[in-house]
């Protein structure tokens, strides 16, 4: 089996017609990767759609789990990807033919984490195909807070698998909003070395009315806001 250097995990859910989209990306990316497609349960044609996809590809796999929510998705994703670097990808998002090769640049260049821009909402005022180079402390001030230009969220971003590990780093799977952020942030705080950016967008993230961004209720708020106070207590570890 070849040793793939990136491994991409998207999480799926009930997603419908708008895993298509990502599919015809993944297929159209420019390096090879490993990918675990971990459907979370879903009782629509998802997971015919993601085997048809893999058919053919020994690198790419498709596990379907008892509905258990997108951490425990991820985590499954997590425990079995063998590439040096992880990618998580939201199933109903979309990507650039480059993307993946774009952030294996990135980790190349001897960093622990690479990011790239994003659409949603914004977009980065100033787009370059230059890599920037970010110190542990920068990057935390980007990812522990809403709004900024790189986000806490896992999708624009490659982790290095070998940090993650030392990190003992998992996604919480009790939570409901912001166990992205969580994650990123818990990275960054644990996580002491070179962090490169790139702000072309190659990341565009879609508003699905049904997603749990949009379910959620005023318990999930209050829970999101407990995050967030894990969050910024974790600054201790940097300072």
């Amino acid at each position: 089996m070849i040793v793939m250097k990136m491994s991409v995990v998207v999480p799926t859910y009930n997603l419908g017609s708008y895993v298509k989209g990502l599919l015809a990306n993944l297929a159209k990316q420019t390096v090879d990767f490993e990918l675990w497609l971990v459907d979370d349960g879903s009782t629509d044609e998802t997971v015919i759609r993601l085997n048809r996809f893999v058919e053919g590809n020994p690198n790419f796999h498709v596990v379907q789990l008892e509905h258990q929510g997108v951490s425990v998705a991820r985590n499954y994703g997590l425990r079995h990807a063998t590439g040096d670097g992880i990618v998580f990808i939201d199933g109903d998002d979309l990507i650039a033919s480059n993307f993946v090769e774009i952030l294996e640049q990135g980790l190349d260049q001897g960093a622990v984490m690479a990011v790239v821009g994003y659409e949603w909402y914004r977009r980065p005022a100033v787009q370059t195909d230059s890599f920037v180079e970010l110190d542990q402390k920068s990057m935390f001030d980007q990812v522990s807070h809403h709004g900024t230009e790189v986000g806490g969220y896992v999708w624009n971003k490659a982790f290095r698998t070998s940090a993650i590990k030392a990190a003992n780093l998992t996604f919480d799977e009790s939570l409901h909003l912001a166990e992205d952020y969580l994650f990123t942030a818990t990275f960054v705080a644990h996580t002491p070395g070179k962090y490169v950016y790139l702000s072309r967008v190659l990341y565009t993230k879609r508003n699905r009315p049904d997603s749990t961004l949009h379910k959620a209720n005023r318990q999930d708020r209050n829970e999101e806001n407990h995050v967030f106070d894990q969050i910024y207590s974790l600054q201790k570890f940097i300072e």
